[in-house]
């Protein structure tokens, strides 16, 4: 990994965050979109990789990465593998409901950082390790209608896979060396957008109406939920640590329950409440207790 400067860091650190919480409020706009969850990926794919090479080709990207067979195979992977994670988890929501389908989709950055250390030279420490349990308990109570009909056993089956193909399309992306984050994004979202479209042509064929009213929350979700929040995404995954990537990754949910509660005026129960507050606490422990133990080392070399 190269090197950054602080400055850098935490550049990357903040846009990483912004594209974490405009991801959060992917349930609440596709909540005024009276499509089907494949319809509505469909959409978002095919925004967002418009959107995506119409700033490229005013941008004037050079697409180095199609030239490298490296970076074009693992671009190609990753997306293929975005579209199958999102194919999977939207199979989870109509079958077993959010809440489990979220909990299990939320297991692939644990999946990611746990795995890192073969793949990538990242130290997975104590710190690290203590900050993922914090959260994972987190997440387990703030996903508290886990209770539900654990029978049926496809839908946990697609959750499960959808957190499997979360921590493979991270993984991926940490393995492409040279492709700037617009190259990434655009090739990526692309990959994705035909997986979706032949999977829905296959299984159920396109009719997609849209009415009046739904073009502003459609074009929301493709502009600003997928298009932006991507280039955010993939341009700084790269950049930061695994175990970094994969503990924030939680403010992902954070931010959809707290939007939730704001926007949808859907209430969080007491236990939800305490999820809420172990992911916060857990993502923070993990990020902050490292540059404490600096400062402190720091003042007892002075004294």
């Amino acid at each position: 990994m190269k090197i950054m400067t602080d400055k850098e860091y935490r550049i990357n650190l903040i846009l990483y965050i912004i594209s974490l919480i405009i991801m959060g409020s992917n349930g609440i706009v596709a909540s005024f979109i009276h499509l089907s969850s494949l319809e509505i990926i469909l959409m978002r794919t095919i925004i967002g990789s418009a959107v995506m090479i119409t700033v490229s080709i005013l941008h004037k990207e050079k697409f180095s990465c199609l030239h490298d067979r490296h970076d074009a195979l693992f671009l190609l992977l990753s997306g293929l593998t975005l579209g199958g994670g999102w194919i999977f988890l939207f199979e989870a929501y109509r079958s077993i409901g959010v809440s489990i389908s979220t909990l299990l989709y939320y297991l692939g950055p644990i999946i990611a950082m746990l795995v890192s250390p073969i793949f990538f030279e990242e130290k997975l420490t104590k710190v690290k390790v203590i900050g993922a349990i914090i959260v994972f308990f987190g997440i387990i109570l703030l996903n508290g209608n886990i209770s539900g009909d654990m029978t049926k056993a496809y839908g946990i089956f697609c959750g499960f896979m959808a957190g499997v193909f979360y921590a493979v399309t991270v993984l991926l992306n940490k393995k492409v060396r040279y492709a700037s984050g617009m190259e990434n994004t655009t090739c990526q979202l692309v990959a994705s957008f035909f997986l979706v479209f032949i999977f829905l042509m296959c299984r159920e064929g396109i009719h997609i109406k849209i009415s009046g009213t739904e073009w502003i929350p459609v074009l929301w979700i493709g502009l600003l939920n997928t298009g932006l929040s991507c280039f955010f995404y993939y341009s700084t995954i790269t950049k930061l640590p695994m175990s970094t990537v994969a503990i924030l990754s939680y403010l992902d949910p954070v931010s959809a329950v707290i939007l939730s509660a704001i926007i949808l005026k859907e209430s969080l129960n007491f236990v939800q409440v305490i999820g809420v507050i172990l992911v916060i606490a857990g993502a923070a422990f993990s990020q902050l207790y490292p540059i404490f133990q600096s400062i402190r080392l720091g003042r007892r070399r002075k004294l």
